[in-house]
């Protein structure tokens, strides 16, 4: 349908992701151990900030059990990340 109606070339390729959390720790050395053991997992979103990318259910639960003093949000509030020029 792109093709047709829109003349864009596009090519799917799969991911291995079923879930992804966004990453909250109040400690900073403890969340930059996060990031050093789990970096393969991690991406950052349209507004730099850190989500951990989990390839099965199994995954981010024993990330979760692991990683207890870390915040695995599944919703994160809506910001304005829309910066103002004058």
């Amino acid at each position: 349908r792109l093709k047709t109606e829109y003349s864009v070339d596009c090519q799917f390729e799969q991911v291995n992701v079923t879930t992804a959390r966004w990453i909250e720790c109040d400690d900073p050395k403890r969340l930059e151990e996060f990031k050093a053991k789990n970096e393969l997992n991690l991406a950052l979103d349209h507004a730099g900030d850190l989500v951990y990318v989990a390839p099965t259910r199994v995954n981010l639960q024993m990330a979760q059990e692991r990683w207890k003093d870390v915040r695995f949000l599944s919703t994160r509030e809506h910001g304005d990340y829309t910066s103002v020029v004058e």
